[in-house]
């Protein structure tokens, strides 16, 4: 449902936050935070409140959780470890249901379907249980998804990478029929309202594979990194092109997916100083979000770069509901804005 935004006071929003801190299980108090998050145009902050508060009604008053429902949308109507997945799919078992029997596996609990990194050649139907999906972030796992019965498991098996970029590992006992991408195109040709859908689903998870892929993001809850990839985008930046600009500000955060950047300092009337490069998974435009940026600061793309982007309001309202996640983006502003003045001041050192 369509909610209209209207200019709230950032007083207001943080006494009824006070408020909810200290009655945390009123719905009342949450539902107008909710409403002066949104108002704000804060979403994040406010799905995320009316989630709890949806939560809350929905074992005492089913009907009026029905109703912030429809005023918040579906989003809220997720537990945290369920996050929105289409779970559509299951009209394929009737393309195939002479090879249910027979092609059809069963796979025990803790049993692990594919690994990251393994070749994409099939793409599976969960007929029933459950799987999970995790990937590997500096040597840790981190949880990506969970999906059921009805939901399609493998979707790289149509990226060009040619390879899992997650592990699949059964969380129950599980059954699914694995299709390859031939049999999966001839499935859509009797459905393409689901191809249209698929490729919508694989959009969102990808973004949330990449946002879990980022250390500093890949412990914030599951269902909140679906709220963030909803609203990312993305930017291509061409060999040569200028990212950030001297005495420019960064107007988003951004995460680099691939390709290098090259730093320079370029005060007027001096030469360039070359001060360092990024790579994947690096993040530009916190020094700018937490206002400790260094404006003589120039960013060029010396490679093809693809970035996921986020606003500063989401990213904010990120730090505010998980101090974790405020902690490692802002000790990563700092030790870049400290690297960088460290470079500069060296650079010139040895110029002198």
């Amino acid at each position: 449902m369509e909610r209209k935004k209207t200019s709230t006071d950032d007083g207001s929003i943080a006494t009824l936050t006070e408020l909810c801190l200290m009655h945390g299980d009123d719905p009342t108090l949450h539902l107008r935070l909710a409403d002066s998050l949104w108002n704000a145009g804060r979403e994040i902050a406010a799905l995320a409140t009316a989630r709890k508060v949806y939560q809350v009604l929905k074992q005492k008053n089913p009907a009026e959780a029905g109703l912030v429902a429809e005023r918040f949308g579906e989003e809220i109507t997720v537990d945290e470890k369920y996050p929105p997945t289409t779970q559509i799919y299951s009209p394929l078992q009737e393309v195939f249901k002479k090879s249910l029997k027979k092609y059809a596996i069963s796979i025990a609990k803790g049993d692990i379907l594919f690994h990251m990194g393994d070749a994409a050649d099939l793409i599976y139907l969960v007929l029933e249980g459950e799987v999970a999906l995790s990937a590997e972030v500096d040597g840790n796992y981190a949880l990506v998804n969970y999906l059921y019965s009805g939901c399609l498991v493998g979707k790289d098996v149509r990226d060009k990478a040619g390879v899992y970029k997650t592990t699949a590992v059964a969380t129950k006992n599980t059954v699914v029929l694995p299709f390859t991408e031939k049999l999966l195109k001839k499935a859509f040709d009797k459905h393409p309202d689901l191809e249209i859908q698929f490729a919508k689903d694989m959009m969102l998870r990808s973004r949330v594979e990449l946002l879990s892929s980022i250390q500093s993001l890949s412990r914030a809850p599951m269902g909140l990194r679906f709220l963030l990839a909803k609203r990312s985008w993305d930017v291509t930046y061409a060999a040569g092109d200028i990212v950030k600009g001297a005495h420019k500000s960064m107007p988003y955060v951004s995460f680099v997916l691939s390709g290098v950047l090259h730093l320079y300092d370029e005060q007027e009337g001096e030469e360039p100083l070359y001060c360092g490069r990024m790579t994947s998974r690096d993040i530009l435009g916190l020094n700018a979000l937490m206002h400790k940026e260094v404006k003589s600061l120039v960013i060029k793309a010396e490679t093809d770069c693809v970035m996921l982007c986020l606003s500063f309001r989401d990213v904010e309202d990120l730090m505010d509901l998980q101090p974790r996640v405020r902690k490692k983006l802002t000790d990563t502003a700092i030790v870049f804005s400290q690297q960088v003045t460290r470079t500069i001041l060296l650079q010139k050192k040895m110029n002198i």
